[in-house]
């Protein structure tokens, strides 16, 4: 009886621990989606005078925190001076916005019919669905192209995941119709076009506290609120 080599045989045990490992359990580790945790982006103005006036108050970062159900996100500009925190409750189609400046604090309360207030900037856009794949903070990503009619308005690439498990994640934003977590595009918003890069992926339970009303806010009308807001963030793009 012809006996393998012992180098040829480890190779042979090695690889098929290997397949067994990817057929088996280690398979669904890799298709295992992920259902709580806070992605945090890095921010950019890709048209913004980087030498301009407000330059340094811009922010640098946002975070999205997110369960099945709800997600928050959450920005602040200005070193502290300007807040905002969107907490969506995507089985209700609710979205409580919230601002902080300085010392006034607004909340308006948001429905789907409201959203076109504060998507005005957005024209009726084409989603055009590409094969080409990306990783981004390390989660597989499709990407989609958004189209506008003006021809003032570039395309923007949206790259989206499927491995993050949220429901109907883009449901209160311009881009409602992407089947999956976005994780890179560009947003035009009171005349300034940001682009969101993930950069991490922090997987785990998120304090419940996050999603729960805040203390202390005016109520106000999501008309009132969106008034606020150009006014505050046109100071932005002196």
């Amino acid at each position: 009886m012809n006996r393998l080599p012992f180098r040829t045989t480890l190779v042979l045990l090695l690889a098929t621990g290997l397949t067994v490992i990817l057929n088996g359990c280690g398979q669904d580790l890799l298709n295992r989606k992920v259902t709580e945790g806070i992605i945090e982006y890095a921010l950019s103005f890709p048209e913004y005078d980087p030498n301009g006036m407000m330059a340094n108050m811009l922010p640098e970062k946002t975070t999205l925190s997110f369960t099945p159900e709800k997600q928050v996100a959450e920005l602040s500009a200005g070193m502290g001076v300007f807040k905002t925190s969107m907490i969506a409750n995507n089985d209700t189609k609710q979205l409580d916005y919230h601002l902080s400046v300085m010392s006034k604090k607004l909340v308006a309360n948001l429905h789907p019919r409201d959203l076109h207030i504060f998507n005005a900037d957005c024209e009726p856009i084409s989603i055009l669905y590409t094969t080409a794949v990306d990783t981004v903070a390390g989660y597989p990503c499709k990407k989609a192209i958004a189209i506008f009619p003006g021809l003032d308005q570039p395309e923007i690439e949206i790259w989206y995941t499927d491995r993050i498990e949220v429901k109907d994640p883009n449901w209160f934003g311009p881009f409602s119709e992407i089947p999956g977590v976005l994780l890179r595009y560009e947003l035009v918003q009171y005349g300034m076009r940001m682009r969101l890069d993930a950069t991490t992926v922090t997987v785990g339970p998120v304090d419940l506290a996050k999603f729960a009303a805040k203390d202390n806010y005016q109520n106000v009308s999501p008309e009132a609120l969106h008034k606020e807001l150009e006014e505050v963030l046109g100071t932005f793009t002196m």
